[in-house]
Order: structure tokens, then sequence, then C-alpha cells
């Protein structure tokens, strides 16, 4: 399944309609605080259909059976593909990746900044 992955957010004042476009860094979106126009504090919407999206898709690598030791479950990891690369795998290709390995926390509660010490990990294909 393919995800919209967001690029650069658009927003529009909701007093004035003064217009912003904002990249998108690190999966956090700086979202104005005051109106250049206006003066309006928060005053900035979201406009979805003026911002600018990439195909995303998650994949599953996992080792071969053929690598493994008899009798044990081959292990797996998660690959995250953008654009050219989406829809150009299909089960059971063999594939060799070239990414950047990332390591995200996991909160216990979305409401606390507590988190876990086991972290999810995933790859950001490249090539």
């Amino acid at each position: 399944s393919i995800i919209p992955d967001l690029k650069m957010a658009y927003f529009r004042c909701a007093v004035c309609m003064d217009s912003v476009e904002v990249l998108v860094e690190g999966g956090k979106i700086e979202e104005p605080s005051q109106c250049g126009e206006c003066g309006t504090k928060w005053g900035y919407e979201m406009q979805h259909n003026r911002c600018q999206f990439a195909d995303k898709q998650m994949v599953r690598l996992q080792e071969t059976p053929d690598q493994i030791p008899q009798g044990e479950t081959p292990h797996s990891a998660m690959l995250f593909v953008f654009d050219n690369l989406v829809d150009s795998v299909r089960p059971g290709d063999r594939v060799e990746v070239t990414g950047v390995f990332r390591a995200i926390g996991q909160r216990i509660n979305p409401r606390m900044r507590t988190s876990r010490s086991v972290f999810k990990t995933y790859v950001d294909v490249v090539h």
C-alpha cells in the first residue's frame, strides 16, 4: 500500500488569506506562529489540497531460507521506499539495498514524555 508522505506544507491565514509554504524536515512541520501580514497569532490553517506529497511504501525484507541455520526463524527488517522505488519489488524477489538505518523511541503513552528503552528500527532506502 502506498502512503502519502508530506514534503511541503501550505498554510493560509484565516483572517487575511496570506499564504506560507513550509518545508517538512525530519517529519516535523513548523507551523507559522504569527501572520506576517495582519499579525494574527496562530491564525494559519493547513490547506491539504495545496501541500506537496511524495509516494512512500513500506516493504518487509526477510532473510533467504537457504542462508539461515536449519530450525531457526528468518529475521526481517522494515524498509521504506520513496517515489520511483515504490512498487519496484514483488514478494519473493531477491534484493540488495542501500539506505539509512533509523531508530525511533516508542512512547508508552502518547500523552506522556517517557519512552521505552526499546526502539523501533527501519531503513529509509536510497538505492
